[in-house]
Order: C-alpha cells, then sequence, then structure tokens
C-alpha cells in the first residue's frame, strides 16, 4: 500500500481530531496534531504553554515560529517506520504550507500527499463547540460531546471510555472565542486554497456535517485506502 501524507483541513469543530483518531486506528498512520502538542505545553504549564494560552483565549492563532518548531520536534521523534501521518491543526497559512510541503518533499518523498478539506456550517460548528468535551487526561485527549444521541457520547457520564479519567470542556471552547478563531481561520484557509491551486493541487471535500462513520468511509474512499 501506498504510504499517506494527508492534511486536514477545517476549521475548529469541524472533526478532524475525531477523524483522525479513526485513521490512527484503521489504517495505522500517525497523528500529528498541533493542537494537542499546544494543549500539552498548556497543561504542564511551560513558558511556552503560558504564551500559547494567552494567544487562545484571544482568539489568535499561534505565530507559525512556533508552530513550525513544534512541528519539527514531532517529526524528529515520529519519523521512523510510519504507513503514514496525518497534519491535523496544520498548516493554518500559506507560510505553514510552504514549510509542510518542503518537509515532505525532502524527508517524506516516497509519500503520497493528500489534501482533504472539511467543510460544515457555521451554526453547526457552534454545536459542537459547545458541547464539546475531551479526556483531561494529557496522553489521551480523546474527544467527546454531550449532545443526546451523538455517536461521540461517553458511555459512562462524563468519564472518557479509553482511561477512565474526568472529561473537561477545553478553555477556549466558547462562542465568543470561536467566532473570533473562525474569522481568523477563514482569512487564512482562502489564501492556502489559493496556494494549493497555485501550485497546481488537488483539493479533495468531505461532507463534515454527516455522522462519523459516513465521513471515514467518504475518506477512505477519495484518499484510495
Amino acid at each position: 500500500m501506498i504510504k499517506k501524507a494527508v492534511i486536514f483541513l477545517g476549521p475548529p469543530g469541524a472533526g478532524k481530531g475525531t477523524l483522525s483518531a479513526v485513521c490512527e486506528k484503521e489504517f495505522n498512520w500517525k497523528h500529528l496534531s498541533t493542537g494537542n502538542v499546544c494543549r500539552e505545553h498548556i497543561l504542564n504549564k511551560t513558558d511556552l504553554g503560558q504564551e500559547i494560552a494567552s494567544l487562545i483565549s484571544q482568539g489568535k492563532l499561534v505565530p507559525d515560529q512556533i508552530i513550525m518548531q513544534m512541528i519539527e520536534m514531532w517529526i524528529v521523534t515520529h519519523q521512523y517506520n510510519l504507513d503514514g501521518i496525518i497534519f491535523d491543526g496544520t498548516p493554518r497559512t500559506v507560510e505553514q504550507s510552504v514549510f509542510v510541503d518542503k518537509m515532505l518533499e525532502v524527508q517524506f518523498r516516497n509519500f503520497e500527499t493528500l489534501i482533504i478539506k472539511f467543510e460544515v456550517d457555521e451554526d453547526v460548528l457552534m454545536n459542537r463547540i459547545e458541547s464539546r468535551v475531551v479526556c483531561g487526561n494529557k496522553d489521551c485527549q480523546r474527544v467527546y460531546s454531550t449532545q443526546s444521541g451523538n455517536s461521540l457520547q461517553s458511555k459512562q457520564l462524563m468519564k472518557c471510555d479509553v482511561c477512565n479519567h474526568d472529561l473537561v470542556h477545553r478553555p477556549d471552547d466558547s462562542r465568543e472565542t470561536l467566532k473570533k478563531r473562525l474569522d481568523v481561520y477563514y482569512q487564512h484557509e482562502k489564501d492556502m486554497l489559493q496556494y494549493y491551486k497555485d501550485q497546481g493541487r488537488k483539493i479533495l471535500v468531505v461532507n463534515a456535517q454527516d455522522p462519523v462513520d459516513q465521513v471515514f468511509k467518504n475518506i477512505k474512499h477519495i484518499s484510495n485506502c
């Protein structure tokens, strides 16, 4: 099977993390989530984590240089014996897109690169974010929903199905903060899509409002896995 480098493009709440976990399990791809890496720094209260927490609370993006540094550190640790890699949460700017492209050309030349765009309405994003809870265990961080009937509901109230740790709301998961994050995200997404278009790259699209199982089937189909 051809090895894949898959870039998930989509706003906060689109389901990139949830689908990354499914793909990681089904395809043995490694999941690079810059959001999880950022939150590890925040939980550990590092100097970098405090800086990141301040930016996120204001609805601002973490600067490119910090993101690219974290990507490099992750790659150094995980670059061997990869069947595939999922970029979740990066790139989010044209500068990051250029950085990721150059890195893939040098270190993952035998990988097929796919760009998959998650499309979802803003009101759906708002509802997802307000009902989103995550495992408080920094080594797990599995995502759940408190929405009744949602497939992401935990089996036990506010407990992780995997490690039984308490589920928590992310501090930045508020309607006001999300609105700011979406405004910033869409501004950068427009520029990134133009960058990929200028490069002659194909953008694969999935309807991220479908149930998780259906979105995964669509990803499997369009990525030829």
